[in-house]
C-alpha cells in the first residue's frame, strides 16, 4: 500500500510498513492508532480481571450476577471500563484465533495416523486452514503491536483456558 497522507505529515506513531493493496492492512493500521498499549502490567491487568469475572459470574446465575462479576472484576483488576473493555475485546480476538489454530492442531494429530484418499485430502484441508489462522493471528501484530502480540503468545495458554471458560460461561444462556 502506498504511504498514507500522514505518513507525509510526521504522524509516525504507527510505521506504515505495509507495501500492498491489503485493504485489512490499511484498517489494521488505522485500528492500532486506536488501540489500547498494552505492556506487561496491563496484560496482568486484564488477567485478574477476567480471573476475577469469571469467579463471581460461574458462582452466581442471572443477568445479575454478571452485572456483579463485572463491577468486582474491575475492583480487583484496577481496571476502567474502557480499558477493560478495549484489553478484552484484544485478547478475544487473539485467543479466538488461537483456540481455532489449537483445535485444528489436535484434529491435524488425530488424522495423521490413518491413510486413504479421504485422509490424505483432509490433511491437506487442514493444513490450510491452520496455515490461515496462523497468518491472521501474525497480522494482529499490524493491529495491537508486535511487542503486544509477543506479550500475548507467551501466555497462550492461560489465556486459552481463560477464554474457553468465558465461552462455556457466556454460552450457558
Amino acid at each position: 500500500m502506498a504511504p498514507s497522507f500522514f505518513d507525509d505529515a510526521g504522524y509516525q506513531d504507527v510505521r506504515n510498513l505495509e507495501r500492498s493493496s491489503n485493504m485489512d492492512a490499511a484498517d489494521d493500521r488505522t485500528l492500532r492508532m486506536a488501540s489500547l498499549p498494552v505492556d506487561g502490567p496491563l496484560l496482568d491487568a486484564l488477567v485478574r480481571y477476567q480471573q476475577a469475572y469469571l469467579s463471581h459470574a460461574e458462582a452466581g446465575q442471572g443477568t445479575e450476577a454478571l452485572g456483579t462479576a463485572h463491577t468486582e472484576a474491575l475492583t480487583a483488576s484496577g481496571l476502567d471500563s474502557r480499558k477493560a473493555e478495549l484489553g478484552t475485546a484484544m485478547l478475544r480476538a487473539f485467543s479466538g484465533r488461537r483456540w481455532a489454530a489449537w483445535k485444528l492442531q489436535d484434529k491435524l494429530r488425530e488424522v495423521e495416523g490413518t491413510s486413504g484418499p479421504q485422509a490424505d485430502e483432509l490433511r491437506t484441508r487442514l493444513r490450510e486452514e491452520l496455515t490461515k489462522q496462523e497468518r491472521a493471528t501474525e497480522a494482529l501484530a499490524r493491529r495491537y503491536g508486535p511487542d503486544t502480540l509477543a506479550l500475548l503468545r507467551a501466555r497462550e495458554a492461560e489465556l486459552l483456558d481463560l477464554h474457553t471458560r468465558m465461552a462455556r460461561l457466556l454460552s450457558r444462556g
